[in-house]
């Protein structure tokens, strides 16, 4: 069977818009237990870490246009359920050292998509410090 390409774009644009109404969960719940912390590493964890690791998530225009927003709800939604800082237990404190120090893989897209994020030398030593 041939398709012209019209048909195939035609099919193609309406399958966009009806992954417009996939309902997604995007919302910030308040905070139960919030991370006591100095403010320069609180600082910094929020600059690089909160946006998935918080309720403090501060969504991109891409997270509300699919199918965009269903890789960056998913992102959240699994870096939240990893370690939430809004939701803090200091079992966490080994784990965060590993992903701090490299040592452990992270969430690179990330990084890629906003570089401004990543931690500086500073912020990585005094942080590596705090969490010893």
């Amino acid at each position: 069977m041939f398709f012209s390409f019209k048909s195939i774009t035609s099919w193609t644009l309406l399958l966009l818009l009806l992954m417009q109404f996939i309902p997604l969960s995007r919302l910030n719940p308040p905070s139960v237990s919030p991370m006591q912390a100095p403010n320069f590493i609180k600082s910094a964890l929020k600059k690089s870490c909160y946006d998935c690791h918080s309720n403090e998530t501060r969504w991109p225009a891409m997270a509300w246009i699919a199918p965009a927003s269903w890789l960056a709800s998913g992102i959240v939604t699994s870096g939240r359920n990893a370690l939430n800082f809004s939701a803090w237990k200091n079992n966490k404190k080994r784990e965060i050292r590993d992903v701090v120090s490299g040592r452990t893989a992270h969430q690179g897209l990330y990084y890629l998509w906003k570089p401004d994020a990543k931690l500086n030398v500073t912020e990585t030593s005094s942080l590596l410090k705090w969490l010893e």
